[in-house]
C-alpha cells in the first residue's frame, strides 16, 4: 500500500476486513440454518433388511406368547383362557418356522416393541378377573391391528427369498384371524354376555 494513502481509506478498508474475518469465523463455528433438513424419520425407521425384519416378527411373537401365557393362567372367562391358549400355541409354532432364517431382533422397531410388550405384561400382571380379561382382550386387538400395520409396511416388504415372502403372507392371515376373534371377544364382553368366540 502507498505511504501516501488516505489514513482515512485505509482504516475503513482494514475495517472491512476485520468485520469479513470475524463473519468467516462465525460460520464456521455455527452451522447454517439453510443447511438441508435431515431424511424423514418415518421413512428411516421402516427401513430394514429381511433378518431385521424377522426379528420384528419373532419379538411380536415372543409378545403374544408372554400374555397368552398369562391369559392361561390369570383369566377369568374359559373363552378367554382359550384365546390366550390358542395364541400360545399359534405364535410359538409361527417363532419355531422363521428360527432357521436367523432372525435378528436389533432394530430400534423391535427394541420398540419389546420395550412395550414389557410394559404390557406388567400392567396385565397387576389386574386380576374380570378386569385382566377385559385388558387383556383389548390389549389383543391392539396388538394384532399393529401387528399387520408391521406387516404391511415393514415386515413383507423387507422379504426378499420368496419362501421367506409366502411364509409372511400366511402369517399376515393367521394374525388377521387372530385380530377378529379378539374383536369378537371384545364385541360380547362389551354387550355384557358370556363371550363365544372361537379361537384357533
Amino acid at each position: 500500500m502507498s505511504k501516501n494513502a488516505n489514513p482515512a481509506l485505509v482504516a475503513l478498508l482494514m475495517g472491512s476486513a476485520l468485520a469479513c474475518t470475524s463473519a468467516y469465523a462465525q460460520d464456521i463455528r455455527t452451522p447454517s440454518t439453510s443447511a438441508p433438513a435431515t431424511a424423514d424419520p418415518t421413512r428411516q425407521s421402516t427401513t430394514m433388511d429381511q433378518a431385521q425384519a424377522l426379528g420384528l416378527l419373532s419379538v411380536i411373537n415372543r409378545a403374544e406368547i408372554s400374555a397368552g401365557n398369562l391369559a392361561s393362567t390369570k383369566g377369568q372367562s374359559a373363552d378367554v383362557k382359550r384365546y390366550g391358549q390358542a395364541m400360545v400355541k399359534a405364535h410359538t409354532e409361527n417363532d419355531a418356522k422363521l428360527a432357521p432364517w436367523r432372525p435378528v431382533p436389533a432394530s430400534p422397531q423391535a427394541q420398540q416393541m419389546a420395550e412395550h410388550a414389557k410394559s404390557e405384561a406388567s400392567r396385565l400382571s397387576a389386574l386380576q378377573g374380570a378386569a385382566f380379561d377385559t385388558a387383556y382382550i383389548n390389549a389383543m386387538v391392539m396388538d394384532h391391528g399393529k401387528a399387520l400395520e408391521a406387516l404391511d409396511s415393514m415386515i413383507i416388504p423387507a422379504a426378499k427369498d420368496a419362501d421367506v415372502v409366502a411364509f409372511l403372507k400366511e402369517t399376515r392371515t393367521h394374525v388377521a384371524d387372530h385380530l377378529k376373534q379378539a374383536q369378537a371377544l371384545q364385541g360380547a364382553m362389551g354387550k355384557g354376555a358370556a363371550p363365544g368366540a372361537k379361537t384357533r
